[in-house]
């Protein structure tokens, strides 16, 4: 199959499957927080992210894509590699059931009850099962199974969390989306077994300390990464800010946090293609993460730009008028999505050149800037404190790995692009600052001046136009 035809498969499965049931989900949970009370919402996404902290600490050091290279290296051992990391997982729920209890009893008064924390920690297990069983399927360049088993475990949670809003609040919604994908996890293994690699229970020493010895530089930066990705809701009850207040930052969090999923999925659709290129062609490695990354700019600098400019509408159109003091956190924590898109890209591309380890430097100056800047902004501004500190920690971030990137990869020509990239941004802020007019108007402007000057800086070609219609064209095969 040619270089482009992959590319375009394997994205296009990636990017379907979680597009369409990360907006289903998305759509869910504005329905949830137009039901629920500001502050039971809240309670509900301290949960969520909570246990979703203690699951990458304890159900995923690294394990993903260290199987993912275990199985591209080691074809005759698939069967085997794949069932011991299940079972490993399953095993390491125990320890995230004690650390959670030692979590609630630290944080007690400030947390859900602990029978709340424990149906979310049902949901993050099964939902690191249903990860890891996806992510199998990538090794062997079959996403389209992954994007039908996503799609399948957000429209069940759908349809159980609808039934479940007329029996209860809270604890019904997490019982049911932890019903909805302990069955896809089942679906799942069914699938695997039949297309791919039978999975069952089993333990290997071996195969064990290679994945986790593999997976460590990779688990350090996911778990530095997570923590201040998903520690702003705790760190807002940690300073005792009101239950109100933290709801109206989870509605405007939920927002940031369905974009910020895109540059993960382009970073694991493209992971196994950038292994075998890291050898087999240079150049076109260089190419592809050129495109790629301008790709990533031209998306999302206008859209968070123009999320910001419409915060107080978009704000009330989705959640209510009640949520309205949520568009200040909307307005400065949408431009993380900018920084993110790039970390979250450049974390895969370190991990496939050999260069894990510095992703976890970055990432631990990340969260040093992210726990100054919350000490210092947030008993002095309260929410809005959290959302420069994310700002501030995901931007340190995105230097840092965007740097080694650059200097590993130099005829990529990377830093032309972010300039380019950044000075086109900053016209079109500036537009939307100054020009007259309400705010359709600024837009319209606004990205009129973004494009203008994507072209006269050269970012923009005719070539870029070509290669996106090559790789979005329907297939003829």
């Amino acid at each position: 199959m040619q270089l482009i035809q992959l590319i375009r498969r394997d994205v296009a499965n990636k990017t379907g499957g979680e597009v369409a049931s990360r907006l289903f989900f998305l759509l869910f949970f504005f329905y949830v927080a137009r039901k629920f009370q500001i502050a039971d919402f809240g309670a509900l996404n301290v949960a969520i992210s909570s246990t979703y902290i203690l699951g990458v600490l304890f159900l995923d050091p690294g394990l993903n894509l260290s199987t993912i290279q275990l199985l591209l290296e080691r074809r005759e051992q698939t069967g085997r590699i794949a069932s011991v990391i299940f079972t490993l997982k399953c095993l390491l729920f125990a320890p995230l059931l004690i650390a959670l209890y030692f979590v609630t009893r630290a944080f007690a008064g400030k947390l859900p009850s602990f029978s709340i924390m424990l149906l979310a920690a049902l949901y993050t297990l099964f939902t690191a099962l249903l990860e890891y069983l996806c992510s199998v399927t990538n090794a062997f360049h079959r996403m389209d199974l992954e994007a039908a088993l996503k799609i399948v475990n957000r429209l069940s949670m759908v349809l159980f969390g609808a039934v479940a809003l007329t029996l209860g609040r809270t604890a019904s919604v997490l019982f049911a989306m932890s019903a909805a994908t302990f069955l896809t996890c089942i679906l799942a293994l069914v699938l695997l077994r039949r297309q791919l690699v039978p999975i069952r229970l089993a333990l290997n020493p071996t195969i064990i300390y290679d994945a986790v010895k593999a997976g460590l530089p990779i688990a350090g930066t996911v778990i530095v990464g997570t923590i201040y990705l998903k520690w702003d809701l705790l760190v807002l009850s940690y300073f005792n800010i009101g239950k109100q207040e933290i709801g109206w930052y989870a509605g405007a969090f939920k927002i940031v946090e369905a974009f910020s999923a895109l540059p993960s999925i382009l970073g694991a659709a493209l992971f196994p293609l950038i292994i075998q290129l890291r050898t087999a062609n240079p150049q076109a490695l260089d190419r592809l993460l050129g495109n790629s990354t301008k790709a990533i700019l031209l998306f999302s600098i206008p859209v968070a730009a123009t999320i910001s400019l419409l915060s107080r509408p978009i704000i009330s159109t989705i959640y209510g008028k009640s949520y309205l003091p949520g568009a200040a956190v909307l307005s400065i924590l949408i431009c993380c999505i900018v920084p993110i898109f790039l970390y979250f890209y450049f974390m895969f591309v370190n991990i496939a050149a050999g260069h894990a380890k510095y992703n976890l430097f970055a990432g631990c100056a990340a969260l040093v800037a992210g726990l100054v800047a919350n000490a210092v902004l947030v008993p002095r501004i309260g929410y809005l404190g959290a959302a420069w500190a994310a700002l501030i920690a995901n931007t340190s971030f995105a230097l840092l790995a965007f740097w080694r990137v650059s200097s590993v990869f130099q005829n990529a020509s990377l830093p032309t692009i972010l300039l380019r990239s950044s000075t086109a941004g900053t016209f079109m802020v500036l537009a939307f600052l100054f020009l007259p007019g309400g705010p359709i108007i600024q837009l319209a402007s606004g990205l009129v001046f973004y494009l203008v000057v994507l072209v006269a800086l050269g970012s923009l070609r005719s070539s870029d136009v070509s290669l996106a219609f090559r790789l979005f064209q329907p297939s003829t095969k």
